[in-house]
């Protein structure tokens, strides 16, 4: 049994609890960002926010200060089981860029979450979704240089490589995308400009990031220069490496013949050019290695009344199917937690590779009575990527990030990016969730190819997963990407070869005007719970069996054949399918408007024995239609007001739920963020009920790298009908800390 703090959160009714758990299990405690990383872009700096399961940028609320913006996103529905933690933060920053702190801070429910990102000092900024379904950017305007430096000592004058390698760049082909074109000249020029400076470690980055565009009419020459840029550097080694490459990709030419001559006048090993006896010069320029250790350790408390739920734990219904929540008063204390995380991420990066160690743990510590206490490695790993020639690994518990991949594993993932867009991807390991007494292992292999077209991109991928000697899973899928500015498009399917079955079907994609107007829409069906041949050992044959299996070997020792089994998985496994069509849009500098429609449909579950021993029924469809107004600056500089309304309509049930949300910072150390919610619904019999809950989160930064939280929810209800009037309270709160270094 998992108990979970609401924090007032509503449950506008018991299928729509139930349609939002089908495809989000917020069970043990857990993290849904899987990384932070800082990239260039030109002349920006980008922080890039990456998730172990899909997302949906749906807008950002930005402070007239520029230091506070509050990210809104959805969660796609996935096979991963993201387990949320509100208040999770990372950091990164420093060294001449801006601290952010970036948290993870819960939102209007399951699917529905929010980001708060504050920076110090405040920067000019903008936010726009990932180039993947797996993350969310933020543009620091201009900060490029500075995040990623410049050398500032003055090299000699270009060498006679320069010209030995000098060509007039190739006409562009029709076909190659404008935008990929423009990108490639803008860092071919920052290059050339960067040679004339005396920056070649600077010409380095720009011209690694051009050669791992697509190939356009740049490249060939891009491959070139980056051979002068090393040696310009004192990396003689490095040039040589270069040049070997290019003659491989370009064995033919008068610039290939130059390339020959230049490489067989290069010094030898470890010296510089024109110096004798193979001494680099002082001012010489070596690769730039940066080392740093990023981390955090936190404690928070969770009392009070909580609503608690089945976890379904070591079963293939966890995390996939509608789960129950009653709506019962909870009149005893039924919460006593104490949460402790550490977050720690040690990295090592210079021009040519970057390495890093990632462990991440969660420790709950629970109070009550016969409640054990638990422990959640969410992440310990290694990654490696060797920038050129194209290698990357990660080693240790990790979370599947696609390729057909479930969840999080214990296993390896090896990348070789061997030509310009096209990477090749092996997997193998073993999933961490335990299920009964089962062994289980899965291996697999993808290829991603980019730039097919203008901006086009994908990936197939097979994958196979065993379960005691048996095949578990064998599945083939693909991923289509399309990604513009303003315009991203992602879709997905997959299919099981030997239970000849879909598994999903899904596109999504965001549109984003030059007014910030931003418009999603999403389509997706998926099996639920995914076909796998273990799911027979939780929708048996015989619903009168007195004992669960604890292995397959179990069923097929009782007279059952693969066949058969397979075919009752068929047989029991139900849709779940949702869509979405969003748009927000500002109105003013204040303000903005949002509206959006859901449906969703989730077919009935077959019974469980001992777990859901009467199934649950289909939901019939379920429509949500949602208004949103949402104020920044109203007061201050740093003030954001979102109200919302939301009406519900399902087969038995009508609700509709008006709730209002607001945070200020006062004084620079002070949050607070006031809430409230109104809940009305009319379900069959006669039977309505209201509920109410006011809550206030307050936050106190006693400086720059610790913060206190607290949080306090009350709701009250009533439920009345022919036969009943009963009214409830109850209360939930929480208050912790949270230390950064």
């Amino acid at each position: 049994m998992t108990h979970i703090s609401t924090t007032g959160a509503f449950r506008p009714a018991r299928w729509t609890s139930l349609v939002a758990l089908a495809f989000v299990a917020t069970g043990a405690q857990g993290q849904v960002m899987e990384d932070v990383e800082l990239r260039r872009d030109g002349a920006d700096a980008v922080v890039v926010v990456r998730f172990n399961v899909p997302v949906q940028f749906r807008r950002a609320v930005s402070s007239r200060s520029n230091d506070l913006v509050q990210i809104v996103y959805d969660v796609v529905p996935s096979r991963t089981k993201p387990n949320f933690i509100d208040g999770e933060r990372r950091s990164i920053g420093g060294d001449g860029i801006p601290r952010l702190t970036i948290t993870e801070d819960g939102g209007n429910g399951e699917l529905d979450r929010r980001l708060v990102i504050r920076f110090a000092p405040p920067t000019k900024f903008k936010v726009k979704g990932g180039s993947d379904r797996r993350s969310i950017e933020v543009v620091l305007d201009g900060l490029g240089e500075v995040a990623f430096g410049a050398a500032t000592r003055p090299e000699a004058a270009a060498k006679p490589l320069a010209s030995a390698l000098a060509s007039p760049a190739v006409a562009s082909p029709a076909s190659l995308d404008a935008q990929v074109e423009q990108r490639a000249t803008e860092l071919m020029a920052q290059a050339r400009d960067a040679l004339v400076k005396g920056q070649a470690a600077l010409a380095v980055e720009s011209l690694n990031e051009a050669l791992n565009l697509p190939p356009n009419s740049q490249t060939r020459q891009a491959q070139a220069l980056i051979a002068q840029s090393r040696l310009a550097a004192g990396d003689v080694d490095g040039a040589r490496r270069e040049l070997e490459v290019f003659l491989k990709l370009y064995p033919e030419g008068p610039d290939a013949d130059q390339a020959r001559m230049a490489l067989a006048g290069l010094p030898s090993s470890g010296s510089a050019p024109g110096v004798a006896g193979g001494t680099t010069p002082a001012t010489a320029e070596r690769p730039r290695e940066t080392t740093t250790l990023i981390g955090a350790v936190s404690q928070y408390y969770y009392g009070g009344n909580s609503k608690t739920r089945t976890q379904l734990k070591d079963t293939p219904l966890d995390g996939q199917i509608p789960v129950v929540i009653s709506d019962e008063t909870l009149a005893a204390v039924d919460q006593k937690q104490l949460l402790s995380s550490v977050d720690l991420n040690w990295r090592m990066k210079d021009d040519d590779r970057d390495l890093r160690f990632v462990f991440r743990d969660n420790f709950t510590s629970d109070f009550m009575p016969d409640r054990p206490d638990e422990n959640k490695l969410t992440a310990l790993y290694v990654d490696w990527k060797e920038t050129r020639p194209g290698l990357s690994m990660r080693l240790g518990r990790q979370s599947g990030l696609g390729g057909g991949v479930l969840g999080r594993f214990d296993g390896g993932l090896l990348g070789w990016s061997f030509l310009p867009k096209w990477k090749l991807n092996l997997v193998a390991g073993q999933p961490t969730d335990k299920l009964l007494d089962t062994q289980r292992r899965f291996y697999g292999t993808s290829i991603d190819a980019e730039g097919l077209l203008p901006g086009l991109g994908g990936s197939l991928y097979a994958i196979q997963q065993t379960i005691d000697g048996e095949v578990d899973r064998r599945a083939i899928g693909a991923d289509l990407r399309f990604f513009q500015p303003g315009v991203s498009v992602f879709s997905q399917y997959e299919y099981d070869t030997t239970l000849k079955g879909s598994n999903i079907a899904s596109v999504q994609g965001t549109w984003t005007t030059e007014d910030n107007t931003v418009v999603n829409v999403l389509y997706d069906r998926r099996a639920t719970p995914m076909l796998m041949l273990g799911n027979a050992l939780f929708f048996p044959a015989d619903p009168n069996a007195t004992s669960q299996p604890r292995r397959l070997t179990d069923l097929l020792a009782a007279g059952s054949t693969l066949d058969l089994l397979r075919q009752q998985v068929l047989a029991t496994t139900a849709y779940a399918t949702q869509g979405l069509l969003g748009i927000t849009s500002p109105l003013n500098p204040h303000w903005q408007l949002g509206a959006d429609l859901r449906l969703t449909n989730v077919g009935a579950i077959a019974p469980v024995p001992g777990i859901l021993p009467q199934g649950i029924p289909a939901t019939g469809d379920i429509w949500t239609a949602s208004l949103q107004a949402i104020g920044t600056n109203l007061y201050s500089e740093r003030d954001t007001h979102v109200f919302n309304l939301t009406a519900v309509k399902g087969p038995d049930y009508d609700g509709w739920l008006a709730s209002y949300n607001h945070l200020s910072v006062l004084a620079e150390r002070w949050q607070v963020e006031p809430s409230l919610r109104w809940y009305q619904q009319s379900g069959p019999n006669g039977v309505r009920t209201s509920r109410g809950s006011p809550g206030l989160r307050v936050t106190w930064r006693g400086g720059p790298k610790w913060v206190l939280e607290s949080d306090m929810n009350f709701e009250f209800s009533h439920t009345r009908s022919a036969q009943q009037n009963e009214n409830s309270t109850r209360l939930y709160y929480s208050l912790g800390y949270r230390l950064d270094f």
